[in-house]
């Protein structure tokens, strides 16, 4: 029986296991513990769809393994109230004695895989499609098939379309006539590979839909897989309003040219300024499904600018999990600015601050094993301030130097002063704080 898939419902992420994602063989370190951990976080955040990695390579390698390993987390991820959407190829390299070579041909391009230029390789991949669709095909938590991942960029040629918006193709150099021509004859060579895939696929496999997992939307027509597929996916990174506006608008237009859904099954990226707050309260204005990038803070090399969450559960910024749950910054001129200092407590904190830098200085104290735990006490009140008035950058929030600070042994407690005193010009500053010694007596401080 077909199944049914309400696109614009789509909350996913995508999801990568909790080692370097250029080992390639991530799926034959496979731990069902730490999966099941990972979708609880994705129940929690309320998320309803994972997509995964696969390749050939890591298949051929051990099929018995690779596979047994796909079909748990297909499982263990719909116990959860977790879908997934498998991304089948990652590259087209089916002869396992050629080797990857990263020199460059005479048009800076590293040497196309044989397997794109000889169809005859092209049954291992068949095969590969049956194993797979034989092992999940039937799993309740299987979703839809994405045939490969970003095949515009397979074997490290950039893709380039007349199609693309100015601004996207101000990133790139034009390549010269020639070069250009030698570009559209590889981009050429993928497609073919790919619009083959889909067909086989979709032929083993009918009850499930099929996309291509475009790097742009602008792909889709040129790249002659439109008729093909069963919904329309694209990947995008944009990084303003109005850009990503754009190229949501467009996709809306080709899914009502083609009367097919639209999902952006890759985005948000910190490097990239497509914030995942703006990104998702965009994607649900238009009403398109989408899947962050991606729900784990792991190991991999994109551990600084993506994911929600760490692997103790605690999050990199909750305007995310916000975002996820429908609510998003007031980002308008109504915005309330916060006064942490309503109530005089920026005042009390400068004047603890006073009290305790002359206590651990004073010569007649002679038990100082509290002084920096005394220091570090006022230096978190400050920080509790700024923190909870957002005053402060928040990569490296202050409470974390403190509880770093507190951790170690060997703190001497200038180094504590350092910090409180840092914590607390700041505050001064963002408070307009400058009467603090005129309150010493005030019995409400």
């Amino acid at each position: 029986m077909k199944k049914q898939v309400d696109y614009s419902k789509l909350r996913g992420f995508n999801y990568t296991l909790p080692i370097s994602m250029n080992d390639m063989d991530f799926w034959l370190h496979y731990d069902h513990d730490i999966v099941a951990r990972d979708m609880s976080y994705a129940q929690r955040l309320q998320l309803n769809s994972a997509r995964i990695f696969l390749s050939y390579n890591m298949y051929a390698k051990d099929p018995e393994l690779f596979l047994a390993n796909i079909k748990d987390f297909v499982h263990t991820a719909w116990q959860y109230g977790v879908s997934t959407n498998p991304i089948i190829f990652m590259g087209f390299r089916f002869d396992p004695n050629e080797k990857f070579s990263m020199e460059l041909d005479e048009y800076g391009f590293r040497p196309i895989s044989s397997s794109l230029d000889d169809p005859s390789q092209w049954h291992y991949g068949e095969e590969y499609c049956d194993a797979l669709i034989d092992a999940i095909g039937d799993e309740e938590g299987l979703l839809f098939w994405d045939i490969a991942n970003e095949p515009g960029y397979t074997d490290n040629f950039v893709t380039w379309y007349d199609e693309e918006p100015k601004y996207v193709q101000d990133f790139k150099i034009r390549p010269s006539e020639e070069r250009m021509k030698v570009l559209k004859e590889r981009q050429e060579k993928t497609w073919n590979i790919v619009r083959h895939f889909l067909k086989y696929v979709k032929s083993k496999d009918p009850d499930h839909d099929i996309g291509v997992g475009n790097i742009f939307t602008w792909e889709t027509e040129p790249s002659g897989t439109i008729d093909l597929v069963d919904v329309i996916i694209f990947h995008d990174y944009s990084s303003t309003w109005k850009r990503l506006d754009d190229v949501l608008t467009y996709t809306e237009e080709l899914s009502r040219k083609y009367n097919k859904p639209i999902v952006d099954n890759e985005m948000c990226c910190l490097c990239r300024a497509n914030p995942y707050d703006m990104a998702i309260e965009l994607h649900n204005e238009h009403k398109c499904g989408w899947y962050l990038f991606e729900l784990m803070i792991g190991t991999d090399m994109w551990t600084r600018v993506h994911g929600v969450v760490y692997p103790d559960g605690t999050v990199r910024d909750p305007s995310i999990v916000a975002a996820i749950m429908g609510f998003y910054r007031n980002r308008t001129e109504t915005a309330i600015r916060p006064d942490v200092d309503q109530e005089d407590y920026c005042s009390r904190a400068l004047i603890l601050g006073e009290r305790v830098n002359r206590a651990v200085r004073r010569n007649n104290r002679h038990d100082h094993t509290t002084d920096v735990a005394e220091v570090l006490e006022v230096a978190e009140f400050a920080a509790r301030l700024l923190e909870g008035g957002e005053l402060v950058p928040m990569a490296y929030p202050p409470t974390a130097r403190i509880n770093a600070m507190r951790k170690r042994t060997d703190v001497d407690v200038q180094e504590a002063l350092d910090l409180m005193t840092e914590l607390l010009n700041t505050l001064k500053s963002a408070c307009h704080v400058d009467h603090a010694a005129d309150l010493m007596h005030d019995s409400r401080v």
